[in-house]
C-alpha cells in the first residue's frame, strides 16, 4: 500500500508551506516560478491573497456577487474581497479553482483550510519539509 503514495515536498525548515501559482480565470499565473505559501489550519478559507496581488490578476472581473465579511480573533469586522481563481501547484502540475480573498491593505498569503482538505498533508519536522502525500 505504501509504494502507491507519492511524496510531494517543499523544504520549508522555518514555516509549513508548499509551492503554488495562482491565475485569474483567463490569464497565464502572474510569474513562471512557484511561491511558497504557508499554511495556515487557523484560517477557514481557501486561499488570502494580498492586497496587491489581487488588483495585479485583475481578480475584482471575477468578484463574487455577495459581499463578505470576517471577524478577526480580536473581534475586528473586516470586509472581504472574494473572486475566482485558478491554483497551480507546478510540482503536481494540477490546477485548481478556488475563491480568493482579500482586503484592503493585506499584505499576507495563506492557504486555508477549505483548500487543504484536497489534500492529505505531510509535516515533516526533522527533515523539515512540508509534502502532499499523492496516489502514484
Amino acid at each position: 500500500m505504501a509504494d502507491d503514495i507519492r511524496l510531494i515536498c517543499w523544504a520549508t525548515p522555518d514555516r509549513l508551506a508548499i509551492g503554488i501559482l495562482v491565475k485569474n480565470p483567463s490569464s497565464q499565473p502572474r510569474g513562471e516560478t512557484e511561491e511558497l505559501v504557508q499554511l495556515d489550519t487557523g484560517y477557514s478559507g481557501e486561499l488570502l491573497v494580498p492586497y496587491d496581488l489581487f488588483e495585479t490578476l485583475n481578480l475584482r472581473h471575477w468578484r463574487l456577487p455577495q459581499p463578505a465579511q470576517a471577524t478577526t480573533v480580536t473581534g475586528q469586522v473586516i470586509h472581504l474581497l472574494e473572486a475566482h481563481a485558478g491554483v497551480i501547484i507546478p510540482k503536481t502540475g494540477e490546477e485548481y479553482r478556488v475563491v480568493v480573498q482579500t482586503f484592503a491593505g493585506n499584505t499576507r498569503f495563506l492557504i486555508g483550510r477549505a483548500f487543504l482538505r484536497r489534500f492529505k498533508v505531510l509535516l515533516d519536522g526533522p527533515s523539515g519539509r512540508t509534502c502532499l502525500m499523492t496516489p502514484e
